[in-house]
């Protein structure tokens, strides 16, 4: 059962991210940090999002280049590029989420069962990506 996790804007350009609805009682939550009183949050910038979508079109560009006739104008080759959100939202969730192990145990499959932590991965993957598609709308409004 998925559902969008909270977020709100922290700033002009930021957003916090709140995984406060996963904190729930369970064997293991005596030895996380995070519960309901202090949610384990995230804090995404909109010119991270907007430098990480541009790096992605430089190097799809670069590439481009190499491999196009030089006749191809630059307008040409901007409508060739194709830039995966997925992969972006996929590398901040790598970075801010994942590598959080050690204090978000749910997360952890060396403290917990792995099909247990397999499927609550993915049900807060799937919730982090429809949150970062919304931040995403949010941050190219400005």
């Amino acid at each position: 059962m998925t559902k969008v996790l909270n977020y709100s804007i922290t700033g002009l350009e930021d957003y916090t991210v709140s995984f406060g609805s996963y904190c729930s009682p369970c064997d293991i939550q005596q030895y996380c940090q995070y519960g309901k009183q202090k949610a384990f949050t995230v804090t995404i910038k909109c010119s991270d999002l907007n430098k990480a979508k541009e790096k992605v079109k430089f190097d799809q560009l670069q590439k481009l280049q190499k491999k196009e006739d030089v006749s191809v104008s630059y307008e040409e080759l901007i409508k060739k590029v194709k830039i995966n959100l997925q992969n972006i939202f996929s590398q901040i969730w790598k970075e801010k989420i994942k590598t959080q192990k050690e204090i978000l145990r749910c997360l952890d499959s060396r403290k917990r069962d792995p099909i247990l932590v397999a499927q609550q991965g993915q049900d807060w993957w799937q919730d982090f990506n429809i949150t970062m598609k919304e931040i995403n709308q949010e941050c190219e409004k400005i």
